[in-house]
């Protein structure tokens, strides 16, 4: 199988786990309760093995939905991802997860079980970069 294949087929595993954890529902910037803001988790990430990115996935997906997971974008570089400005300086995707709030992403980031979980993916990825970030008024 070829490299870009292998790297395709792994990176489309990793970010579609997030897709198929995610609740199917309107996206709204509050959380559910209407007291707290939602959080976004943006990631740029490479994927190098993709069989180990899918026993991360096995395991932190059901995790991730606990906490609200919702998948709002991904995309690669050089096809799904449009620079309008600037320059893309990194190879891989990017996705954008939504959660319920900062205290549920960063309850579910900081958990024993992704602890556990994350562990998995040691060595089958590159991450650029991992930011959260709590959605505006």
């Amino acid at each position: 199988m070829t490299t870009i294949l292998r790297y395709s087929i792994g990176l489309l595993l990793a970010f579609g786990l997030g897709y198929i954890a995610a609740p199917r529902h309107d996206a709204v910037a509050h959380a559910q309760d209407g007291h707290q803001k939602a959080a976004y988790l943006i990631a740029s990430t490479k994927v190098l093995k993709p069989d180990q990115m899918t026993a991360y996935g096995q395991a932190a997906g059901p995790l991730a939905k606990q906490a609200g997971l919702q998948v709002l974008a991904r995309g690669q570089a050089g096809s799904t991802i449009q620079v309008l400005e600037g320059q893309w300086p990194y190879e891989g995707g990017i996705v954008v997860e939504r959660f319920r709030s900062m205290k549920d992403l960063l309850d579910f980031w900081h958990s024993p079980g992704y602890q556990k979980a994350k562990k998995l993916r040691e060595g089958a990825m590159q991450a650029n970069f991992i930011v959260a970030v709590e959605a505006v008024d």
